[in-house]
This record gives structure tokens, sequence and C-alpha cells, in this order.
């Protein structure tokens, strides 16, 4: 799912860095059409075009940035747009502690990108940690597993 959105960002910022289009909604027009030809659907498409379009703004405020601008960086861009930086360091923590492996942590990241909230925040976070390493409810009173296996 990561990597799908990833290419769509990559294809987005490529074609409106190449492109001397003016209007961005006929080059949005284009680009989606594109897209939907090669498969993704419309949410995709919108949270890949929000995405480029606020790195694009970075880009612009910056002038030019003095590193080659890999996937990488739109990964972590993407962690920082949907993210709260308390669920992000709950996820540094438990892989600092060895709780889980980089590897959990990608497919917990991967899961939060994909859910249909403005925001990831702790509690969120927390629960879908508890889903990756294998519980099924929602952590807190009721459900103690993720206070007693995590923290």
């Amino acid at each position: 799912m990561l990597t799908r959105l990833i290419e769509m960002v990559s294809f987005i910022l490529s074609r409106s860095l190449d492109s001397d289009e003016e209007d961005w909604g006929i080059l949005r027009g284009e680009l989606t059409e594109h897209l939907q030809g090669r498969g993704f659907n419309g949410q995709e498409i919108d949270i890949a075009f929000e995405v480029a379009s606020r790195i694009r703004s970075r880009m612009d405020e910056n002038a030019s940035i003095a590193i080659p601008f890999k996937t990488n960086l739109v990964y972590r861009y993407l962690e920082e747009f949907k993210l709260t930086r308390e669920a992000r360091g709950y996820l540094h923590s438990l892989v600092l502690m060895g709780k889980i492996t980089p590897i959990q942590r990608e497919e917990i990241v991967e899961r939060a990108l994909f859910l249909d909230i403005a925001e990831v925040d702790l509690p969120d976070m927390q629960y879908l940690v508890n889903l990756v390493l294998g519980g099924d409810s929602w952590p807190g009173e009721d459900s103690p597993a993720v206070s007693y296996v995590i923290q």
C-alpha cells in the first residue's frame, strides 16, 4: 500500500515539476485520469495529491533542495503529516526498547497512513501496535494487553 502511495506522489511531483502548467486544476485532472488508468482508486489519488501539494509548497518555500529528492523523504514526510509527535515518539521508543522490530514499525506506520482519519494520535497508535502484535481490542482499562506487554 505504502509503495503505491509513494509511487503516486513521486509521479505527481515529477510531472508537476517538469510541467510549465500554471493551472494546477488542469494538471491534476490529467494526472488523475492517468493514475486511474493505472489502477489507483480515488481515495489513494486524493491522499497522494495532498501530500504532493504539501511537499511542493515546502520546496517552493526553500527555493532549492540541497539533497536529491528521494522516496524515503516522501515516506518521512507522510509520517510527519499523518502521525502526531506523541505517536511517532511512542513508536520510536518501542523500537529502541526492542518491543517491536523496524519491520513491525513499518507495518504499523503503513496501517496508520491509510486510516480514514486526519491525524493518528497516541491512543490510535497504541491500538495499531496492539493489532500488529496480535491483539484484537482497543488498549485501555478494558484491555490491559498493551500496557502490560508494551509499556
